[in-house]
């Protein structure tokens, strides 16, 4: 069973800039509109359903966000979602007035919405294409899109290009960008060289190693492809100077037009329903339909000797995503849950649960051996049991909202388990028990999202 892109296409509509959001077990794809964004689900990434309108543009003659709604990207943090999206104030004749375009945030206590903007915006310049980006150790920052004297291209004409700030918290940045990648070759911008664009930024964090993928060239046409640059730090400490961040071979494409589609870019990466493969979701014109529309496609990201290698675009059917080996997404029973994982006895596995409180097993080899992890209002507390002896024991003091869904994740590499909440790493273990294989468990009121994924 296979799939072929685009996966979200509707004639009359441009999908421009879409971005993903997982929580729960579903996932959730927002996307550039003028004055309503839409918001679609999926279980697997390839087939949506539109369930409603996230956001609408301000009435207010005197709010920040009046139109031009671009490149909305959604997280969720301790019961609340936040929207980080550009808009524009309306001219007279209800055009887009681009010269004051800023970044702002909208909240919600629900991903489809309806999500209501801040009065005031994030940036206080020209700025686009906000992605918030949450290192393992909890730290946030806001990479972005400005457009100034600094980052002007070749032969000083005018362009964008990503900066990076440390957001004080998540509504709030420091004022203190840093630039990440400003265009540098002639093919970053349009074929007239008249604008040049690094543009529509997304990070990763790959051994260490920070990797700012960024989309350049014009977005209307074949010179628009997506390219990227590595870093030791998130942010430099030179200020618009900085130079802490490498372009991969000088700025050379990793992504770009081919007989498939025209101006692929702006994208997010996103795990797929395994946890573990990253999938690439991005926009792209469809040759043959020679409009000024943009479709949403979807593309594997693997990393090959520390390089980001993406599948390139296809008229072919493309495999589905992977499955987990146990999929109780969508079932919050514990006790069939708990059912279900006793049959899988691994050596290496991925496990990821929503709850609101609880407990579990990290690894269960028996009463004398195992991992226990408890989640409560204000700590996580993690021991590790071997031989009936107690060998480590952690309390870690947390500040979360315990009505809320928080996300654990435990992967156990032979003898190496990590566990992660929040997406933040809070533990590392190296086990040295003499039986390899286990399983998992787990004990919450509330369950949303397991999975299950055996690991090589």
């Amino acid at each position: 069973m296979g799939y072929k892109n685009p996966v979200i296409s509707m004639k009359g509509t441009d999908h421009g800039d879409p971005a993903v959001l997982k929580f729960n077990g579903f996932y959730y794809l927002y996307h550039t509109a003028a004055k309503e964004i839409p918001v679609y689900r999926s279980t697997n990434l390839i087939h949506w359903e539109k369930v409603g309108v996230a956001l609408q543009a301000s009435t207010d003659p005197k709010h920040w966000a009046q139109i031009g709604l671009w490149a909305p990207e959604v997280i969720y943090e301790n019961g609340i979602f936040y929207m980080y999206v550009t808009a524009a104030l309306m001219n007279q004749d209800g055009t887009e007035n681009d010269e004051v375009r800023r970044i702002g945030v909208a909240k919600s206590y629900s991903p489809t919405g309806p999500f209501q903007l801040n009065p005031e915006p994030l940036t206080n310049e020209w700025s686009i294409d906000a992605h918030p980006f949450k290192d393992d150790d909890g730290s946030y920052y806001m990479f972005y899109n400005v457009r100034n004297e600094y980052t002007r291209g070749p032969n000083g004409v005018i362009g964008t290009g990503n900066v990076v700030d440390r957001m004080k918290d998540l509504e709030t940045l420091t004022g203190n960008p840093t630039m990440v990648v400003k265009p540098e070759r002639l093919e970053e911008g349009n074929k007239e060289g008249s604008f040049y664009w690094n543009e529509g930024p997304f990070v990763l964090k790959h051994r260490g190693l920070y990797y700012q993928m960024y989309s350049a060239g014009f977005f209307g046409d074949e010179t628009y492809g997506v390219y990227y640059a590595t870093s030791k730090v998130p942010i430099g400490h030179d200020g618009m100077n900085d130079k802490s961040w490498i372009k991969w071979q000088n700025g050379t494409p990793i992504l770009q037009t081919n007989e498939a589609c025209l101006g692929p870019g702006h994208h997010v990466i996103v795990k797929g329903p395994n946890g573990i493969d990253d999938y690439m979701v991005y926009h792209g014109y469809e040759p043959k339909e020679k409009l000024g529309e943009r479709r949403v496609r979807v593309g594997r990201l693997q990393w090959k000797d520390g390089h980001i290698d993406l599948e390139p675009p296809t008229n072919d059917t493309i495999a589905m995503p992977t499955m987990p080996d146990f999929d109780g997404r969508f079932i919050d029973s514990t006790v069939e849950v708990n059912q279900q994982l006793n049959q899988y006895q691994l050596e290496s596995y991925f496990f990821e649960s929503n709850l609101k409180k609880g407990s579990g097993h990290a690894l269960f080899i028996d009463e004398q051996n195992h991992v226990w992890w408890t989640l409560s209002q204000n700590r996580l507390e993690i021991r590790l049991v071997e031989n009936g002896q107690e060998k480590l024991k952690q309390i870690l003091s947390l500040s979360i909202d315990s009505d809320a869904f928080h996300l654990i994740q435990i992967e156990k590499k032979k003898e190496k388990l990590n566990v992660w909440l929040d997406q933040v790493l809070y533990s590392e273990l190296s086990l040295e028990f003499s039986k390899k294989v286990g399983t998992v468990t787990i004990d919450a009121e509330m369950l949303e999202g397991t999975i299950l994924t055996q690991l090589d």
